[in-house]
C-alpha cells in the first residue's frame, strides 16, 4: 500500500491499545501527522515513546465529556478521526457483572459518541471519521453480549452519521480475531494466549489469525478511498463464514 497522507492531520484517541499503537505509525510511515490520547500522562509518554515521526499528544479520559471538549479545543484542526477504544469483558448473561459491562459501554460506546460530537467543529469537511466495532456483530460467540451489544450500536450509528455530516464519512472498521496484548489478559497467561489463537488460526479460511497491521491497512483504506462511506468495513480472515 503506497498511498500518501502527507499534509493530513489525523487524531487517533487511545493510543494504548495494540491495534491504536501500530495505526499510529502506519499512518506515520506514511506522511501523516498523528495526535493521539491516553487517560494518564504515564500511559502516554510511553506509547509517544515507542513512535517515530510527526506524533503529539494529549491526556483525555474518553467517558467524560468535559476531558474529551478539552482535548479538541487543544487540538484545532484537522482532517481525519479514528476511535479506537479498546476495553475487554465476557460473562454469559446469568454471570453479567454488570458495573463492567457499564464500563466498556461508557468506554466503548460513549466513548465514541463524545468524541464524535466534540471532535465535529474542527474536523475539516472533506474529512473522515472511522469508528470501531468487531465482528461479534457478525458472528455470536457466547460470553460477549456487551461487545456485540456497543459495537452493533457503533455501526449503526455511523450509518446514521454518515448522512447527517455528510460530505464528511464516517465508516467503521469491524475486526476480526487480532494478535494483541488482550488475549493474555483474557485467557490469563501468554501460553493460554497463544494455545486459544493457534486454534483458531487453524480453523480460519486465511489459516491464521489477524495482526494490527491488517486493522492499519483497513484504517488508511477508509481515510484515503473518497468515495467510501457508511460502510462496516470487516476484518476477519472469513471468520464470519464458518
Amino acid at each position: 500500500m503506497s498511498m500518501d497522507l502527507n499534509n493530513q492531520r489525523i487524531v487517533l484517541t487511545g493510543i494504548t491499545g495494540g491495534i491504536a499503537g501500530v495505526t499510529a505509525q502506519f499512518l506515520l510511515s506514511r506522511g501523516a501527522e498523528i495526535v493521539v490520547s491516553a487517560r494518564s500522562r504515564e500511559k502516554l509518554d510511553r506509547a509517544l515513546s515507542g513512535l517515530e515521526g510527526a506524533i503529539s499528544g494529549h491526556v483525555m479520559d474518553v467517558t467524560d465529556a468535559e476531558s474529551v471538549a478539552d482535548f479538541f479545543a487543544r487540538v484545532g484542526g484537522f482532517d481525519h478521526l479514528i476511535t479506537p477504544a479498546a476495553s475487554s469483558m465476557f460473562a454469559p448473561i446469568r454471570e453479567m457483572d454488570f458495573q463492567a459491562a457499564e464500563n466498556i459501554m461508557r468506554t466503548k460506546q460513549w466513548g465514541q459518541m463524545l468524541c464524535v460530537h466534540h471532535a465535529l467543529p474542527y474536523i475539516g469537511r472533506q474529512g473522515s471519521i472511522t469508528l470501531f466495532s468487531g465482528t461479534v456483530t457478525q458472528k455470536p460467540l457466547p460470553g460477549a453480549t456487551m461487545f456485540a451489544a456497543v459495537g452493533g450500536a457503533t455501526e449503526a450509528a455511523a450509518r446514521i452519521w454518515a448522512y447527517e455530516l455528510a460530505p464528511i464519512r464516517v465508516n467503521t472498521v469491524v475486526p476480526g480475531v487480532i494478535a494483541t496484548p488482550v488475549w493474555e489478559a483474557l485467557t490469563g497467561s501468554e501460553q493460554a494466549a497463544q494455545a486459544q489463537l493457534d486454534t483458531i488460526a487453524a480453523a480460519l479460511p486465511v489459516g491464521r489469525v489477524g495482526t494490527a497491521e491488517d486493522i492499519a491497512k483497513a484504517v488508511a483504506f477508509l481515510i484515503d478511498n473518497d468515495f467510501v462511506n457508511g460502510i462496516s468495513l470487516v476484518v476477519d480472515g472469513g471468520h464470519r463464514l464458518i
